[in-house]
């Protein structure tokens, strides 16, 4: 060990030198000196500047009104245990700043010692309000995020049990899976593009499309600039899927004449604003209604949550199948 480092380190005394005391004056953290009676006597500038109050009014116990009162027993407590054992200490607790708003400062105290003799404490002080507000945000991310991979799980775990519990070949089934599958991951990217909140509906319908529509010319899609929740998103994705592959295999996509119109609007109703989707096939062979439902129509049938008005309505019309959504846009 250096002969510098067992040298005794008197902070009563340095706290007395002219030089010091300039120093903790200035420095960009709140200072406090509290005496071995446990009251305090001396705020650095910095302190003082964030309180907005003069060190008399802070001086003794003054400065502990501005403590949060939900943290003052906190504060107490622990400083009490240190002053007891002559023991650093460290915590956290929220304090008044000069306009009135309570902010987070992570406090430290040190023992002082003069010629040998305990002489108090020397705190210091941090504002992490903003450390603290983004790890409480990273918090409401994660959580969010897992909860939505649950609700992504729960999705796939429906589709992997309705695309292989009905009557298809295996390797078609697998490919039916693998297809879902895509369109829900193409999904997701556009939501982590969007951090998890709202996608814009074109964008939303044009990536869908895109890979049964590469040139573009097939698939016309008409309305507002508007966006959708990430539920939403998820449930219009996977029903345009499904309305796509259906068209692909039997409907206006099966040949080189057909086309599909996506439209939409909203409308304002005594419950709020609407959205109004319809999907339209035209140009492709005779319709005719299915004998049974596969997990694609029941789906689409489904989709909603089943707020009051909601609608999803699902028809097979002579000259091409037609889907009607009608449901509530979140504010």
């Amino acid at each position: 060990m250096s002969e510098r480092a067992t040298l005794p380190f008197d902070r009563a005394r340095c706290a007395d030198e002219p030089d010091f005391r300039e120093l903790a004056e200035v420095a960009p953290i709140l200072i406090r000196r509290t005496g071995a009676d446990r009251h305090d006597d001396w705020f650095n500038r910095t302190w003082l500047d964030f309180t907005g109050r003069s060190i008399a009014e802070e001086a003794g116990s003054g400065w502990i009104d501005g403590i949060h009162p939900e943290d003052r027993d906190r504060h107490a407590a622990v400083v009490a245990r240190a002053f007891d054992a002559r023991e650093p200490y460290a915590l956290d607790y929220r304090l008044r700043r000069r306009d009135g708003s309570y902010r987070w400062i992570a406090a430290k105290g040190e023992p002082l010692t003069r010629h040998g003799v305990f002489a108090g404490y020397c705190s210091s002080g941090t504002d992490i309000t903003e450390h603290r507000d983004a790890q409480h945000s990273q918090r409401v991310l994660i959580n969010d995020l897992n909860h939505r991979m649950k609700n992504t799980l729960t999705v796939v775990q429906a589709m992997a049990e309705q695309t292989f519990r009905e009557d298809r070949p295996m390797a078609d089934a697998i490919a039916c899976f693998g297809g879902r599958l895509r369109a829900l991951a193409s999904m997701q990217d556009q939501l982590v593009a969007n951090a998890w909140e709202t996608v814009p509906l074109r964008d939303l319908v044009a990536t869908t499309c895109a890979p049964l529509d590469p040139g573009g010319g097939r698939i016309r899609l008409e309305g507002p600039c508007l966006v959708v929740s990430a539920e939403m998103a998820v449930t219009l994705t996977m029903a345009l899927h499904e309305l796509l592959t259906n068209a692909v295999k039997y409907g206006a996509l099966s040949n080189d004449t057909g086309r599909v119109a996506i439209t939409w609007r909203t409308c304002m109703e005594a419950g709020g604003q609407r959205l109004r989707l319809v999907w339209k096939e035209r140009g492709g062979p005779a319709v005719s209604v299915p004998v049974g439902r596969g997990f694609g129509s029941r789906f689409i049938e489904r989709c909603l949550g089943g707020e009051a008005g909601d609608r999803s309505t699902l028809c097979f019309e002579a000259d091409g199948v037609r889907w009607a959504l009608d449901t509530a846009l979140s504010a």
